[in-house]
């Protein structure tokens, strides 16, 4: 709760300095845009390697395997950096590469998830009777 209150205190002094150098020097606020993103992403850090433990506890608990973990880690992270990404083209005036960013992304996250879906239908196929 303390970090979101740091990072939506930021966000917002970082909003109205933005309004206010659009107008005068709209160079700096790129270079604001990106600052204030790469401070709210170190934020994140601290709390996300929390979760990230949390969520190893919880599958070796549930034995799952850590194949499926990795897969589950690895979509998150994708799916979290393509929209950092896309939003930050958004941000500049960017809509078509923010667009292919998040079609990028979206490859990829089916790309790691391939060995999933096919451990899944697998399953299916063998509960299947022939």
């Amino acid at each position: 709760m303390h970090t979101i209150l740091k990072i939506a205190s930021i966000s917002l002094i970082a909003t109205v300095l933005l309004v206010v150098l659009r107008e005068e020097r709209k160079e700096w606020g790129v270079i604001l845009r990106f600052g204030i993103g790469a401070v709210v992403l170190i934020m994140v850090l601290a709390p996300l390697q929390s979760v990230i433990s949390h969520v190893m506890q919880l599958a070796a608990a549930a034995r799952i395997r850590g194949l499926y973990l990795t897969i589950l880690l690895k979509v998150i992270g994708i799916a979290y950096i393509a929209t950092f990404a896309a939003q930050v083209a958004y941000d500049t005036g960017e809509s078509g590469l923010g667009w292919r960013v998040e079609l990028a992304g979206k490859v990829a996250i089916l790309v790691i998830a391939l060995p999933l879906i096919g451990a899944i239908l697998n399953t299916i196929l063998k509960m299947i009777p022939s």
